[in-house]
């Protein structure tokens, strides 16, 4: 619906478009589709904006403004202040203009939007050869220039205002140069409105050197295009001035007369664009008016079609009523089954949970002991006489055999099948290259003891033990040691 209205905007069919847009921004309030919003009301004002009616445009305009502020990006934002900055420029207000134009310029800069920053510096540049600030007018559309390479058009509107910005610092020449290489390319681009400026402006140049037969040669030029109403009446001054300047008091005169006319008929386009923007308003809010006859109509009906659902929802109540009660003590007797079931699974977990507590103590208190022998064993290697003392050496080796028994290891093993049952053999099937060091160790680790009891438990240092683990992890197929207890607790 929006690509529709601006097609029909493009085509000046200004009530087809704007009644297309004014539906779809109702549809996009509804949704709160924010970007169609926005497009709606960008496009609503651009529709009023080529009615004359600027009110009604920069009513929508900011509208789309605050839409794109409050739920879009600066991007869009931008795009307002700029069509902001062009009504205001149109109605000669430049100071407002320009300052709508800083703001869309200093957005683009911010976003790196090249195309766009020298679309705006094309714009300030006009603005401030009109305010008369020169020198800003040429560093900004300096800026530009490199920044639109595939804009043809309005390069072409930046070359014009770099040859009217010569001009009014009274640099003849360049702006004879520039405007005399522009108006082929103006021809090309079969662009008239511009072609009448750039003449006219070529006949003020000529006029300040006071070559005025050349002057009025150019303004002739200009008329001959026949451009809009308001180009039209800024030659007619021009030929009318140049006329009176070379004693041609009647073509003066006539001229003269011309403006008038002009004037006169620029005012009745305006009032006729004014009342063309009134009728569109006035079909408007007949199309809003028959929206919300519409509404109350299917409301009605709505109702209607409410109390049949409810009659029909009521009955379908009844019967699953009747449905559910059927069945009721079947399903009171599922949940029961069910609760047994989970009781049973509850205990079951319990009592496992238990026996892995039991071999988690008797694991540590191995350990304990363990660490405590080796303790014992150390201070009696500190002793100088072991060597020579048979009892001492005979303490120690039953102090080893202690360590090297494996008694508890099988003891706790039978334990820990019965706790885990099914564990060690999914372990060995899927990794038959582990030996029964390994197992031990896995079986450890996955009961979650440390490394230090580990290392206590098999009767080697801490960092063999993490040495060991490293060498089961990649045995396993792990890359990281830190995997192997969350790999073996998936395991079953």
């Amino acid at each position: 619906m929006i690509q529709t209205a601006i097609k029909a905007l493009q085509k000046k069919d200004h009530p087809n478009s704007l009644e297309l847009l004014i539906n779809a921004q109702n549809i996009a309030n509804s949704h709160q589709w924010h970007e169609e919003q926005f497009l709606a009301l960008n496009n609503i004002a651009n529709n009023y904006y080529q009615l004359s009616e600027f009110g009604e445009a920069l009513q929508n305009y900011l509208a789309a403004y605050n839409v794109a502020v409050s739920h879009l990006n600066p991007q869009r934002e931008m795009v307002v202040l700029n069509n902001v900055g062009i009504l205001y420029f149109e109605e000669k207000k430049y100071k407002e203009a320009e300052n709508y134009f800083l703001k869309a310029y200093n957005i683009a800069s911010e976003y790196n939007e090249k195309v766009k920053i020298g679309i705006y510096a094309i714009n300030l540049g006009l603005v401030y050869n009109k305010l008369n600030h020169l020198d800003k007018a040429n560093q900004y559309l300096k800026i530009a220039f490199p920044l639109l390479g595939n804009e043809k058009n309005i390069l072409l509107q930046g070359k014009y205002a770099l040859a009217e910005n010569h001009f009014l610092k009274g640099d003849l020449k360049d702006a004879e140069n520039l405007i005399n290489a522009l108006i082929p390319e103006l021809k090309n681009a079969e662009l008239i409105e511009h072609q009448s400026e750039a003449y006219l402006l070529l006949s003020k140049i000529y006029q300040t050197k006071g070559d005025w037969s050349r002057a009025k040669q150019y303004a002739q030029e200009a008329n001959y295009l026949k451009g809009s109403l308001d180009i039209q009446i800024k030659i007619y001054e021009q030929l009318s001035l140049l006329s009176y300047n070379s004693k041609d008091f009647t073509s003066s005169r006539t001229y003269r007369d011309s403006v008038i006319i002009l004037k006169d008929s620029l005012f009745r386009v305006k009032s006729r664009n004014q009342f063309e923007g009134n009728k569109v308003k006035f079909d408007i809010k007949r199309f809003e008016k028959e929206l919300e006859d519409n509404t109350l109509e299917f409301n009605a009906e709505r109702k209607v079609f409410y109390i049949l659902i409810s009659a029909i929802a009521l009955l379908l109540l009844l019967s699953i009523w009747a449905w559910r009660m059927h069945i009721s003590k079947f399903q009171q007797k599922k949940i029961i089954s069910e609760s047994d079931q989970k009781i049973k699974m509850l205990e079951l977990e319990n009592e496992l949970e238990s026996k892995n507590r039991k071999l988690t103590v008797k694991a540590l208190k191995i350990a304990s002991r363990n660490e405590l022998l080796q303790e014992v064993l150390q201070a009696i290697k500190s002793y100088k006489d072991l060597d020579s003392n048979s009892d001492l050496k005979k303490l120690v080796l039953q102090l080893k055999s202690h360590l090297r028994n494996d008694a508890s290891w099988n003891d706790f093993l039978v334990h820990f099948e019965e706790a885990n049952y099914g564990f060690l053999k999914t372990l060995k099937e899927k990794h038959p290259s582990l030996n029964t060091n390994d197992i031990r160790f896995i079986s450890y680790l996955y009961m979650n003891l440390s490394i230090k009891e580990i290392a206590s438990l098999f009767n080697i240092t801490q960092d063999a033990c993490r040495k060991r683990k490293e060498r089961i992890a990649k045995k396993i197929g792990l890359t990281d040691t830190s995997s192997l207890y969350p790999y073996l607790s998936e395991l079953q």
